[in-house]
């Protein structure tokens, strides 16, 4: 009986042009997300590298993963242990379901320690030192190419904001 469709409408059935424009679309911003992420870790790798610069390492450092974390840890005189931490934390976010909060939680709070130490060498705030934690593409880039001077002479404890006084 309603066998078959009266030719008028068909070509609202025909779906392949909309398809094609919505692939093509989908498409275009899946290409400049993945640009503008590709620019952004390219921003914070060339600005790390300018940060060791500063800090009196080697750039290339900056370039080697694990590493890079051993000589943040001490750029900004944290106890050899927080790298440690730091190793541990990361390989497990993602890999343990029951406790991927409180994993990411305290990785947020010690990459938060990391970025403490090295803003007050480089005679920032904590306020700061969030902003390189959440924010690195833009906290980060400000440290390296600003105006400011590590001073390896600025106390730190080795122990970041978890230091028991």
């Amino acid at each position: 009986m309603y066998d078959e469709i009266p030719s008028e409408f068909a070509p609202l059935l025909d779906t392949t042009n909309s398809t094609n424009a919505l692939t093509g679309a989908v498409l275009a911003l899946v290409i400049v997300g993945a640009l503008i992420v590709l620019a952004l870790i390219i921003l914070i790798i060339v600005a790390n590298c300018k940060m060791f610069k500063k800090a009196g390492e080697d750039w290339w450092k900056a370039l080697v993963p694990l590493y890079n974390s051993w000589v943040e840890a001490r750029i900004g005189g944290l106890a050899w242990w927080w790298f440690l931490i730091f190793v541990v934390l990361t390989s497990l976010v993602g890999t343990l379901k029951e406790v991927n909060v409180t994993v990411s939680m305290a990785m947020v709070l010690t990459s938060y320690n990391f970025s403490y130490n090295i803003c007050k060498k480089f005679g920032k705030s904590g306020g700061f030192a969030l902003l390189c934690t959440l924010l690195p593409f833009i906290g980060f880039p400000i440290l390296a190419f600003g105006s400011a001077k590590y001073d390896k002479s600025i106390s730190t404890d080795q122990n970041g904001i978890f230091s028991v006084k």
